[in-house]
């Protein structure tokens, strides 16, 4: 047990690049619902959770699959560093979502700008045998898991 009880996970928040390009893939291409249109944020606050000096934001929230995303475009200070890691990469973590097509997902994906990581594969063994699993890049960098349950009965599946 732990110190503390969580009640549930807020949000996953992600940096990205250009804020306009991203509510428009999660929206258009995968059905992310925008629940808090783009707006700036007082820079005395991002300043003081940050640590960071002149760090100007502005701030989307989309939901879909019971999760909410923060999408954060940070336009300041000017030394912001652009971080693009592989997937093996110490530091490196990937938004895992489940569709109902990974082919179809994965030509949308491309579509709108995005680029393939490696081959599709089915699992072959272990809980998520039989999954379909494609990794995608968005221009930015952030790397989606495009997931195909193969025996969705209405939950999620089990942690590889």
């Amino acid at each position: 047990m732990g110190i503390v009880k969580v009640y549930e996970t807020n949000h996953t928040g992600i940096t990205v690049q250009d804020l306009d390009y991203s509510i428009g893939f999660f929206t258009e291409v995968l059905g992310y619902e925008l629940i808090s249109p783009r707006a700036p944020r007082g820079i005395k606050n991002q300043e003081a959770v940050t640590g960071v000096k002149g760090a100007a934001v502005e701030i989307a929230y989309i939901r879909a699959g019971g999760h909410s995303l923060e999408l954060l475009q940070y336009n300041g200070p000017a030394d912001r560093a652009i971080y693009k890691p592989r997937c093996v990469d110490v530091g490196h973590w990937h938004l895992s979502i489940n569709v109902d097509d990974v082919d179809a997902a994965t030509q949308a994906a491309l579509d709108h700008g995005s680029t393939k990581i490696g081959d599709q594969i089915t699992v072959d063994a272990g809980p998520n045998k039989g999954n379909k699993i494609q990794y995608v890049a968005l221009k930015d960098g952030l790397i989606l898991e495009l997931t195909w349950i193969a025996n969705r009965v209405g939950k999620p599946a089990a942690t590889r």
